[in-house]
């Protein structure tokens, strides 16, 4: 039921249900609210700058996050690939160490002097032999920093020792027999045995910083004689020193232990650590079986473990690097990113206002002069103050005003003169059955009477004249323009036998592409009448080229005639129709560019007494269609 409206209340904030209270009839009162749109801007500035922010904002958000899982994740892969590659450097220098050890027992264990004090078949040594000896030994101990002493006890009560720091008291060799170390270092049969401590051999059962290498003496012509033992200590601080100045990480542990288990020598801050490492029997297993870096809980803390193993003495070396130390490089990324991506969104934020104003400014003059275009007036002409897009396209909205005035006159003068063309040919037209009828009486007539030369001219003329009408259409091939161009050259020929003589040069694969008719039959009669009219001593030669270049042909007409000067050549391309001679040059010039475009204009090269070349170039036409479309659009 229709009802009279009475009031009408709109609140633009958010929905509610609608009521209507009924009167006796009435509606009372309507209540309607309008729910405005998220994102509402009034002024494109303001939308500009958020646009431009958001734009930015996201691909920042995103990189940022990308860039940050991608630098910690290349930093704990460079971590773990630096502490693999250190920690086979450690063992490889530890290795070498404990071979140049080895091979200095071994040198002095088949030392020939030494073999003769020790050989319990042989007469006692002479002085000078004991002096060769100890010589012998005590330069080797000199030559080794890392050679803490030197003992050697002989199966014949011979007993040589040295030491590098201060004298100890040795055990007797016959106390030694029982020891653990004498039965695992004469259990080798002349192998190097590596011991833990140096304590064994010596009379106070004092711990020292240093490590020991045994070795049996045997009898180097007969293995199963035995002539004594040799014990070589090595100081620990040799190994210490190759591994204190390695640096993995900021506070990498790094732990060398022997095949027992032992820790022979280590660099770390944590005490904790080191006491771990000394009684968890089960903790070393697992470092020693690890091929590749793992994460481990030591005392509560997480540390990335990496060892390896060396050969061939089944030593290993550890490294330890906390997390926390790697996290702590994880932070100083994530707070680098942070920093970088707001200093970013600020400047950002401050070149998108400026952006967003500056955009505004000129589009508002661009509407202002549209409006007054669309109102009829073409007259218009928006002030370019950039060269950026909006620059641009005020550059491009005046051409499109100023081309729209000039079209208006254009196509109206190229309509008009295209009309005159079109009423001249018309007028000089001839009704060509007539004119065939009446050349082809000529040709018979003149074969009859045996003049051969009327002949061929009148048929060169009948030829030029079929060709030249062409069924009223104004194109043809480029074969056609060429048989035009050679029936007329006859005809002149004929007419100046001595003037001349013509040469063609025609690439054989443009004669089925199309060209405008009549084109080169003013320039080659231009230079029939006018370039070999004065005497000369040389034969006149006018030669005819074609050929493609690219997407265009083009046609050459040279001669070697009497030439002109560059103000002449000038004047030909610019003669009015009233000129007395040359319009025929420039109205295939203006019909080239009226058709083509000022680039194909005609182009003439001549110079006083040597001769004039006059080139012309079209583009390629493939097809009868392809002309249509092309005249039907006004050429180019």
């Amino acid at each position: 039921m229709d009802c009279p409206l009475l009031g009408e209340i709109v609140l633009p904030k958010q929905p509610f249900a609608c009521y209507l209270k009924f009167h006796n009839g009435s509606c009372l009162i309507i209540v309607r609210n309008e729910v405005q749109p998220l994102f509402s801007f009034r002024k494109l500035q303001n939308r500009l700058f958020l646009y431009f922010l958001l734009l930015v904002l996201i691909p920042l958000i995103t990189l940022g996050c990308f860039s940050y899982l991608m630098a910690t994740r290349f930093l704990e892969e460079d971590t773990v690939h630096s502490q693999e590659q250190t920690m086979t450097l450690i063992a490889g220098n530890i290795g070498m160490l404990l071979n140049d050890a080895a091979d200095i027992t071994s040198y002095i264990a088949n030392n020939e002097s030494l073999r003769l004090l020790l050989d319990p078949a042989s007469e006692p040594a002479p002085s000078n032999g004991t002096n060769a000896a100890a010589a012998y030994l005590d330069n080797i101990n000199k030559a080794k920093s890392y050679i803490t002493f030197l003992v050697i006890y002989g199966e014949n009560g011979f007993v040589y020792r040295d030491f590098s720091q201060f004298f100890r008291e040795i055990v007797p060799y016959s106390d030694l027999l029982e020891s653990p170390v004498y039965i695992a270092t004469a259990s080798k049969d002349g192998d190097a045995h590596w011991t833990f401590s140096s304590a064994p051999i010596f009379s106070f059962g004092h711990s020292y910083n240093e490590i020991m290498i045994g070795r049996r003496l045997v009898d180097i012509y007969d293995r199963d004689q035995k002539l004594g033992m040799l014990f070589m200590g090595v100081d620990r601080d040799a190994i210490a020193h190759i591994i204190e100045p390695i640096q993995i990480a900021g506070s990498t542990n790094i732990f060398v232990f022997d095949g027992n288990y032992n820790i022979v020598a280590g660099k770390h801050e944590d005490e904790d650590l080191n006491t771990a490492l000394e009684d968890d029997l089960k903790l070393k297993e697992e470092l020693f079986q690890a091929a590749k870096p793992i994460e481990l809980q030591i005392g509560g803390k997480s540390y990335l473990a990496s060892s390896a193993r060396i050969d061939p003495y089944e030593w290993h070396a550890v490294s330890l690097t906390p997390i926390s130390v790697i996290k702590q490089q994880h932070g100083i990324m994530l707070k680098v990113t942070l920093a970088l991506a707001i200093v970013l969104l600020i400047t950002v934020g401050l070149i998108s206002a400026w952006l967003s104003k500056s955009i505004t400014s000129p589009i508002k003059k661009l509407l202002k002069s549209m409006s007054n275009f669309k109102r009829g007036d073409f007259n218009q002409n928006v002030e370019v103050a950039s060269r950026d897009e909006i620059g641009l396209l005020s550059q491009k909205y005046n051409e499109m005003v100023s081309e729209t005035n000039d079209l208006i006159q254009k196509v109206y003068v190229s309509q008009t003169h295209q009309k005159m063309i079109e009423l001249k040919t018309l007028q000089t037209q001839i009704q060509p059955h007539f004119l065939y009828n009446t050349l082809d009486f000529i040709f018979l007539n003149s074969k009859m009477n045996g003049d051969e030369e009327t002949a061929k001219v009148v048929q060169s003329l009948s030829e030029l004249f079929r060709l030249s009408l062409n069924r009223g259409k104004d194109y043809y091939t480029v074969n056609q323009e060429m048989n035009q161009i050679k029936a007329y050259i006859h005809i002149q020929h004929a007419r100046f036998p001595n003037r001349f003589r013509p040469e063609y040069d025609v690439d054989t694969g443009i004669g089925g592409y199309y060209t405008m008719k009549l084109l080169l039959q003013p320039i080659v009669e231009n230079a029939i009448l006018h370039a070999f009219h004065l005497p000369s001593n040389r034969n006149g030669i006018l030669r005819i080229s074609a050929r493609r270049e690219g997407d265009g042909l083009v046609f050459e007409v040279r001669d070697n005639g009497c030439g002109m000067g560059s103000e002449q050549a000038k004047q030909l391309l610019e003669a009015p129709a009233s000129a007395g001679g040359g319009y025929g040059i420039r109205n295939v010039n203006e019909r080239l560019t009226m058709m083509f475009g000022k680039p194909f204009g005609l182009q003439i090269d001549s110079e006083l007494g040597q001769g004039t070349r006059v080139i012309l170039k079209i583009p390629l036409i493939e097809s009868e269609q392809d002309w249509r479309l092309l005249y039907e659009n006004h050429g180019h």
